[in-house]
């Protein structure tokens, strides 16, 4: 009996990411009870998330980044649209964020976070 192997599939590692470019936030008005509220997001130049944080109805929060090593299932799988694109969605509320108020959420969330 002769077995053959399937090939192994390789999937794409992550994305090649530029420096941190701009920081962005945004709400999803009519977020299900599942689904992040808000998105903060350091973004390279062409706004690939490098580090993201999510915010639940619930208060809570959770950190991403291409580090952890379940990044395929948390982190974006494409670029952030431009600001005008989200906004011109009335489900969507998008703004630019310094870093520093980044940073702060970034802090909450990893110092809170339990995945």
């Amino acid at each position: 009996m002769t077995h053959e192997r399937k090939p192994s599939i390789l999937l794409p590692g992550p994305p090649e990411l530029g420096p941190p470019a701009s920081y962005f936030h945004g709400i999803w008005v009519g977020a299900p009870e599942d689904e992040p509220v808000e998105w903060f997001d350091e973004l390279d130049a062409l706004r690939w998330s490098i580090r993201c944080v999510r915010k639940f109805a619930d208060g809570s929060v959770k950190a991403y980044s291409y580090a952890a090593p379940d990044w395929r299932y948390k982190m974006p799988d494409q670029p952030l649209p431009p600001l005008e694109e989200i906004n011109k969605n009335p489900d969507f509320l998008g703004k630019e964020i310094t870093n520093a108020e980044f940073e702060i959420v970034w802090e909450k969330a990893t110092s809170s976070s339990t995945d």
